[in-house]
C-alpha cells in the first residue's frame, strides 16, 4: 500500500507587523503598516486589524491613512525581523530535519516520519501554540500531501488557521478559486489566462490546448496543469534554503539597561553568540551593524563595512563598541541587536588568499579560534583561553 507523504506549510502571518507588536504590546488590536512614515512610502505589510480597513501590503501610506485615518506606522526594523526568522527556523529544526525554508516567514516540513506519535492535526496544533505562546507570532499551517497544496492549504485560512487539503478535495476545495490565487501564477500573467477564459483553477485544470497555455507558461506549462489536478512530485529539500543574507542576534531588556557598562557586557554576549553563528555557518562578514532601542520606542542603528571579510571575536567586538559609542544617550535601554552582514563562506575566501591578503584576514588566528571553542564546547566552563605574547 502506498504511504502518502504528510507536508506542512507553516506561515507567519503579518510576520513584520506581528514582530514589532511582540516587541511593543501596546501595538496589539491596533492597525498597524510597516513602512517609512512618509506619503510616498509603501506598506510591506499591514497587520490584520488594519486590513479591516482595506489597507494592504504594497499600498502606499497615504492611501494607507485614507483608508485608516489613525493608522500608525511603525519604520522597518530588519535586525529585529531576522532574530524571529531564526528563533522561527530553529524551533521547526526540532521538529524535523527534513525543513526547507521558503522565505523568511514561511517553511515547509515533511513530518512523514517525524510525527512524535501524533495525528498531523495535533502535531500542527502544538507548533502553531508554541510559535504563538514563546515568539508571540501566529501562523497558519497547511497539511497535505504534498507542497504545492500544502501552501495552498496555509493560505486559506488565515489568521492562525490550520487546513487538511487531500487529493480528494481538490475539485470542491481548490478549482473554485481564481486563478489569481494560485500559487506561482503571477500577477502580470493572469490577465493572459483570463482573455483565454481561464478565470478560475478549474479552468485552467480543464483547459485542452496546452500549446495555447505555453505561449502564456512557458515551460511550466505541464507543472502548472498537474499541480490544478493537486499533482506536484517535488520532495521538501532542506538545501534548497536561500543563501544566508546576515546573522543576527537581539535582545530585548524588560528591566532596561540604565548605564553604559552594562550595555556594552549586554553587546558582548550578543556578539559572541552572532560569531558562534557565523562560525556553525562557516561564514565571515564583512559588514556590522549596532541596534539600540530606547525606553521611549526610539531607535537608531548604524552600520560600518570592513576592506576584508572576518569571523574574528576582537575584531567585530572592538566595531560593535564604536558603533554603540556613537548611538549611546543618558536613557534606559530597552534593545540592543548586533547584525553580521555582507557574507561570505569561509572556505571559499581561503582558497582565494594570496601573499597580499593573509595578514589582513589573519586566517591563523580564527582558525585557533574555532579550535579553542570547539574544545571548550564540552566543558561547563572554558578551560582553554588564547595567550599573549610579551
Amino acid at each position: 500500500m502506498k504511504k502518502y507523504r504528510i507536508i506542512f506549510h507553516i506561515d507567519l502571518n503579518a510576520f513584520y507587523a506581528s514582530c514589532e507588536e511582540a516587541e511593543d504590546p501596546k501595538l496589539k488590536n491596533h492597525p498597524i503598516g510597516i513602512a517609512k512614515n512618509s506619503d510616498r512610502g509603501i506598506l510591506t505589510t499591514a497587520n490584520y486589524e488594519a486590513r479591516k480597513y482595506g489597507v494592504t501590503s504594497a499600498m502606499n501610506v497615504y492611501e494607507a491613512k485614507k483608508r485608516c485615518p489613525h493608522i500608525k506606522i511603525v519604520p522597518p526594523n530588519f535586525t529585529l525581523y531576522e532574530e524571529k526568522s531564526r528563533l522561527f527556523f530553529e524551533y521547526l529544526e526540532t521538529i524535523t530535519e527534513k525543513l526547507e525554508p521558503a522565505s523568511i516567514d514561511e517553511g515547509y516540513l515533511d513530518v512523514t516520519e517525524d510525527l512524535q506519535g501524533l495525528h498531523p492535526l495535533e502535531l500542527a496544533e502544538k507548533i502553531q501554540a508554541h510559535l504563538l505562546k514563546e515568539y508571540q507570532l501566529p501562523a497558519s499551517i497547511g497539511i497535505a500531501p504534498n507542497p504545492f497544496l500544502a501552501k495552498m492549504a496555509s493560505d486559506m485560512k488565515k489568521p492562525l488557521g490550520i487546513t487538511v487539503l487531500r487529493k480528494r478535495d481538490v475539485k470542491e476545495k481548490l478549482w473554485p478559486l481564481p486563478i489569481e490565487n494560485m500559487h506561482g501564477i503571477g500577477k502580470k500573467t493572469v490577465p493572459d489566462l483570463k482573455l483565454i477564459g481561464i478565470h478560475t483553477i478549474k479552468d485552467l485544470a480543464n483547459y485542452e490546448n496546452h500549446h495555447t497555455l505555453s505561449r502564456f507558461l512557458g515551460n511550466q506549462t505541464n507543472a502548472f496543469f498537474d499541480k490544478a489536478w493537486g499533482n506536484d512530485s517535488r520532495l521538501v529539500d532542506p538545501t534548497r534554503a536561500e543563501t544566508i543574507h546576515s546573522i543576527g542576534n537581539s535582545k530585548t531588556y524588560e528591566g532596561f539597561l540604565h548605564d553604559y557598562e552594562s550595555a556594552v557586557k549586554a553587546l558582548d554576549q550578543l556578539t559572541q553568540t552572532v560569531i558562534k553563528r557565523l562560525h556553525k555557518h562557516e561564514r565571515a562578514s564583512k559588514t556590522i551593524t549596532v541596534q539600540v532601542r530606547f525606553n521611549d520606542f526610539t531607535q537608531h542603528s548604524k552600520n560600518f563595512s570592513l576592506e576584508y571579510h572576518t569571523s574574528d571575536f576582537d575584531i567585530i567586538f572592538e566595531l560593535v563598541e564604536d558603533l554603540f559609542d556613537q548611538l549611546f544617550e543618558e536613557k534606559p535601554i530597552h534593545l540592543l541587536g548586533v547584525s553580521a552582514g555582507n557574507l561570505a563562506k569561509e572556505e571559499t575566501l581561503f582558497k582565494q588568499l594570496n601573499i597580499f591578503e593573509a595578514k589582513e584576514s589573519m586566517p591563523k588566528e580564527e582558525q585557533l579560534d574555532k579550535i579553542l571553542e570547539s574544545i571548550n564546547a564540552n566543558y561547563p566552563k572554558n578551560l582553554l583561553k588564547k595567550g599573549f605574547k610579551k
